[in-house]
């Protein structure tokens, strides 16, 4: 088993952010093993994991935001729809808002960025579906 550095550690997200960059997908570092894609006016983001390059999670944060008038037993129920009708789109409802992501292993940085495109779609569909069934949601709270 080898022993990675600190500059192999890093390289799967470095790989994933240039061929990525390469085919034309807006996409930059946020740290060691995170970075940020930009598509269709929204920001995705790629996370790498530390101990395991084999696996990366994509992420859409903060898709839906609740008002205070939504019903958080609807809230839910809805999410748990949207989940059974696309299966590999995951979403979390966490302080009124909804984030959707999607996970994978996979047997390294090429074969992940050869999935991204797809994923991205998926993870759109996955917000489509929601605001579909609830409606736009409220304006992102400023903080």
């Amino acid at each position: 088993m080898q022993t990675d550095t600190s500059q192999e550690a890093n390289a799967p997200l470095a790989r994933y952010i240039e061929q990525l960059r390469a085919m034309e997908i807006d996409i930059e570092a946020m740290d060691t093993h995170a970075a940020r894609i930009r598509q269709d006016q929204l920001e995705f983001v790629l996370v790498v994991a530390a101990d395991e390059p084999a696996f990366f999670q994509l992420m859409l944060p903060g898709v839906w935001q609740a008002a205070e008038t939504t019903t958080r037993t609807l809230l839910l129920e809805t999410a748990n729809e949207v989940m059974n009708t696309l299966k590999a789109a995951k979403l979390v409802v966490h302080n009124e808002a909804v984030h959707v992501s999607v996970e994978q292993f996979v047997e390294g940085p090429d074969q992940g960025v050869a999935l991204i495109p797809g994923l991205l779609e998926l993870l759109k569909s996955a917000v489509a579906e929601f605001q579909e069934r609830l409606g736009m949601g409220e304006a992102p709270r400023v903080h």
